[in-house]
């Protein structure tokens, strides 16, 4: 092979070998390889942020349970994704007559697209609602659902819309959370899902309310992801959140949240209430402390109400408060259903039952009594979830209880996020200078990280030392309850508490009110509720009222001889100053008469309360329904003790599973299926899906939630891309790199050494004038 040659002299062109083809051809790939490494690198960072940001920003495609409002989803072609349909308008009508309100929950929804539709519809509900009705209605079509075992429910529901019919069934997830699916929804159809069911009112301090939920708190799921495919990143089909140990149904129970302003803008998610009240006594004051009403009497002594302007924003719970006039509020109320026949309910032989409701309430104590000194371990919620508002109503809640403790009370504080941490070692004297450094640092706080209440708890009941009896030990606990690990915090309150009470406070516009009235319930104290912040002196007032003054306690019940009686809830609570004894019963074994009495001890002193059991009471529909629904819960709380998996356990799910379809209510073993006889989808037409977003509550801020903490998260998969970018910036860096240091290793040769081509430079100049000189000759 000919070389080229460098020498003093001219080397003739004919004898110069140029590069060839293949020469250009090796060099370029050489010389690209390291780009498209380059690019392959930048591609797979891209991807990998994309995912992970996918359902954090992902132009409004949520999941199963990305949903607060009570909402419309349509399946897209990703599996576990949905897009907004239209929500057309919403409607819930309230009838309250005493101490039960009858609701039915309209909504309407219609299919814009031009593919047939399979729904997906989320609602909370009242935390201790009897559900016993659901109705789907497409055009004049009316399908009304009836209660099957959860399984089989499922079953008919997948045959009926594989076969194209029109179909519904209705889930519930938790208490106070529900899932409806409706099936083969044809192109621009209205479809209307009303929702039935019962609630009790509640009676506190002399005034009666209802809630009525119309969005949530998205919750907060602690535990190892359990049963996750490897290096899955994705969110799970049913939700954003993977299953884990703490939170088996993690996927079913995680939403997705969008703000208001951008869904009313749209004309979406807007409720309209109206109610009819019977409260069977004269009134002073009606009242709605979030929303404006109007509302006007008729002539047979109802009122009729309903929201100033039409409708507002699914954006907060909707309260209803009544108080009588001061000289007709009750001590006692009586309510009686007698159904003709009660069929083989909870498995026994046919029967005729009276069902009962009744209200009594404790004699005040005499005289002003002592107080005693406290032991009291405030807990504050700073998670995420708490951002915006709630973390200001909780800070001046805190505040507030801060300047009612005596010089004789002891205190301290503990605030939990992702952890926890005690402002002092132990309670310490509720002097001026431990006061003030406690509320410097309240002052401090801040919304940030998870909800993990479990070690905040544990930490907060570890605070008692035992042996002091001079001493009332609460634990108030300031949270919006947005976690889904409810059962086990259940029991963890029960485990460890003690001898000290356990109150709640329960911030938001939407807090989690199952968890607040149980874990209340099982901490033998009471719950309040701060959904504004004006509001925040009130509720607290109406605490510290209770904490305060003395408890009603070691309370029984004695029945009329001859009857029969399964009244509920089975262990009669401590009353606090101004709560009346609630309760459900269903009586067998003989008729209404003679009088129920109610013994215990208040301020030291002995008292009885005694009720007439007439006949001829007060006569209202639905007492039935409403105490299979507090019998269900009695039962669960017991397999909360005894284990769900266990032979116990599994005996209280059959009891479950009997009474509910026995009563045809909606329960953790019982759906609600609906099917129309006829086809409605043509073959051959395919069934496609779409979806709906849901309102943040007011005053909160939008949380950013994808993934459990323990999997690979947003931040965690944001990290992989930017250490992947970072590493294809070095491979492009590091051929600049490299042509830098060949220059500048040529130019220190230079200078270095001679270069023979700059000494031949003159020859060559002189060389050339002579050949040119030569030719023009």
């Amino acid at each position: 092979m000919n070389r080229t040659i460098f020498c003093g002299q001219r080397i003739p062109r004919e004898l110069v070998v140029l590069p060839t083809e293949e020469y250009y051809r090796r060099r370029y790939r050489a010389s690209h390889r390291g780009r498209w490494l380059l690019f392959a690198v930048t591609v797979l960072a891209v991807l990998i942020a994309a995912a992970g940001a996918r359902a954090d920003t992902a132009a409004g495609a949520v999941t199963l349970e990305d949903v607060a409002a009570g909402d419309l989803l349509f399946r897209t072609a990703t599996q576990g994704q949905y897009q907004p349909a239209v929500h057309l308008h919403s409607r819930a009508q309230v009838s309250v007559r005493g101490l039960l309100a009858e609701v039915t929950l309209q909504q309407e929804f219609a299919n814009r697209s031009d593919k047939w539709q399979e729904a997906v519809y989320v609602l909370p509900l009242p935390d201790r609602a009897a559900v016993n009705g659901l109705e789907i209605r497409i055009g004049d079509r009316r399908i009304v659902g009836r209660v099957r075992e959860r399984k089989q429910a499922a079953q008919i529901y997948r045959a009926a819309r594989a076969a194209g019919k029109h179909a519904a069934l209705l889930e519930q997830q938790r208490p106070n959370l529900f899932t409806n699916k409706v099936a083969n929804i044809a192109p621009g159809e209205t479809v209307r899902v009303d929702i039935h069911y019962l609630q009790p009112v509640t009676y506190d301090s002399g005034s009666f309310s209802l809630r009525l939920p119309t969005t949530l708190t998205p919750r907060y799921i602690p535990g190892e992801v359990s049963d996750a495919p490897e290096g899955q990143l994705a969110p799970n089909p049913s939700g954003w959140a993977l299953p884990t140990d703490l939170v088996p149904d993690a996927d079913k129970i995680s939403p997705f949240m969008q703000p208001a302003g951008e869904l009313t803008a749209a004309g979406s998610h807007k409720i309209a209430i109206s109610a009819t009240l019977d409260g069977g006594l004269p009134l002073a004051q009606i009242s709605s402390p979030y929303h404006d009403i109007d509302f006007h009497k008729q002539a047979d002594g109802l009122y009729q109400i309903a929201l100033r302007g039409g409708e507002a924003v699914m954006d907060r719970d909707f309260v209803l408060s009544w108080r009588p006039r001061p000289a007709a509020v009750p001590r006692a109320a009586l309510f009686v259903e007698q159904p003709a026949t009660d069929g083989n309910s909870a498995g026994e032989g046919a029967s005729v039952s009276t069902y009962l409701q009744l209200l009594l309430l404790p004699p005040d104590a005499a005289g002003k009594s002592r107080r005693l000194p406290r032991e009291v371990v405030y807990v504050i919620d700073t998670s995420g979830s708490m951002g915006g508002n709630s973390i200001r109503q909780a800070k001046e809640s805190l505040l507030l209880a801060l300047s009612r403790l005596g010089p004789d009370d002891r205190f301290n504080i503990i605030e939990f996020n992702s952890g926890s941490r005690a402002f002092f070692p132990r309670p310490q004297a509720a002097d001026a200078q431990n006061i003030q450094r406690a509320r410097d640092e309240v002052e401090s706080l801040q919304a940030r990280g998870g909800t993990e209440m479990a070690t905040a708890l544990r930490l907060a009941f570890s605070q008692q030392l035992p042996g002091d009896e001079t001493l009332v030990h609460q634990v108030i606990f300031i949270t919006d309850g947005a976690v889904g690990n409810e059962r086990g915090l259940f029991e963890l309150i029960q485990q460890s508490l003690g001898d000290a009470r356990l109150f709640t406070v329960g911030i938001g516009s939407a807090p989690n009110s199952h968890f607040m009235h149980k874990a209340a319930q099982f901490g033998r104290g009471v719950s309040v509720t701060i959904g504004d912040l004006g509001e925040v002196r009130e509720r607290m007032q109406a605490l510290f009222t209770k904490l305060e003054n003395p408890v009603a306690t070691d309370l029984q019940l004695s029945w009329p001889q001859g009857l029969v009686v399964d009244a509920y809830p089975k262990r009669i609570p401590d009353l606090y100053r101004g709560e009346p004894l609630q309760l459900v019963a269903r009586i067998d074994g003989g008729s209404l008469g003679g009088e129920l009495h109610m013994r215990g001890r208040l301020a030291g002193q002995q008292f009885v309360r005694s009720l007439a059991l007439q006949k001829d009471s007060a006569a209202s529909s639905g007492i039935a329904s409403l105490w299979a629904r507090s019998k269900i819960d009695a039962l669960r709380d017991r397999q909360l003790a005894v284990g769900e998996s266990s032979e116990a356990g599994a005996g209280l799910r059959e009891q479950i599973l009997q009474l509910a379809l026995a009563h045809q209510l909606a329960s953790p073993y019982t759906s609600f299926v609906a099917v129309e006889e006829t086809v409605a989808r043509p073959k051959g037409q395919q069934l496609k899906n779409s979806s709906v977003p849901n309102a943040v509550a007011r005053g909160q801020l939008l949380q950013r939630q994808t993934y459990p903490q323990t999997g690979a998260g947003l931040y965690a998969q944001l990290l992989s891309a930017a250490i992947l970018l970072g590493l294809g910036g070095l491979l492009r860096r590091g051929r600049r790199l490299r042509g830098r240091l060949l220059q500048r290793l040529r130019a220190r040769l230079r200078q270095l050494l001679p270069d023979p081509r700059r000494a031949r430079r003159p020859v060559e100049r002189q060389l050339a004038t002579e050949s040119a000189l030569a030719r023009a000759r």
